[in-house]
């Protein structure tokens, strides 16, 4: 029993790696559906748009499109409006955005902030 246990630990923290979050975070099957429906629509906004670009322009673009308040931090309402903007409303729901920022986002601000080098490591 222990040994599945460990086998499921070193899986998970792989997964984490692989998937460019902080290893230190093993985040929930909803929450990572929420960041891979994430993921799939900037890919597919950046194939369109920024095919010609290197991918990280395309998202450190996005990301200093979010950051309102212009302090490295990203509030709901920013990611929801970038969503929006390039046409993933449909298919990334503020119940995703939600659950990445329970997940991963900082609890030290007023409002839910997700600090914007993890947000570029989530993208």
């Amino acid at each position: 029993m222990m040994n599945n246990i460990m086998k499921l630990s070193r899986v998970a923290n792989t997964f984490a790696r692989s998937s460019h979050l902080p290893a230190s975070r093993l985040l929930t099957t909803s929450t990572s559906n929420s960041v891979n429906k994430l993921r799939s629509a900037v890919e597919d906004y950046r194939m369109k748009n920024y095919s010609e670009e290197l991918p990280s322009r395309c998202k450190k673009e996005i990301i200093d499109a979010a950051d309102f308040q212009r302090d490295g931090h990203i509030t709901i309402d920013g990611i929801l409006t970038i969503v929006t903007n390039i046409g993933a409303g449909k298919k990334v729901l503020r119940e995703d955005i939600e659950r990445i920022m329970s997940e991963l986002g900082e609890k030290s601000h007023e409002n839910r902030t997700i600090d914007a080098e993890t947000m570029l490591q989530i993208l």
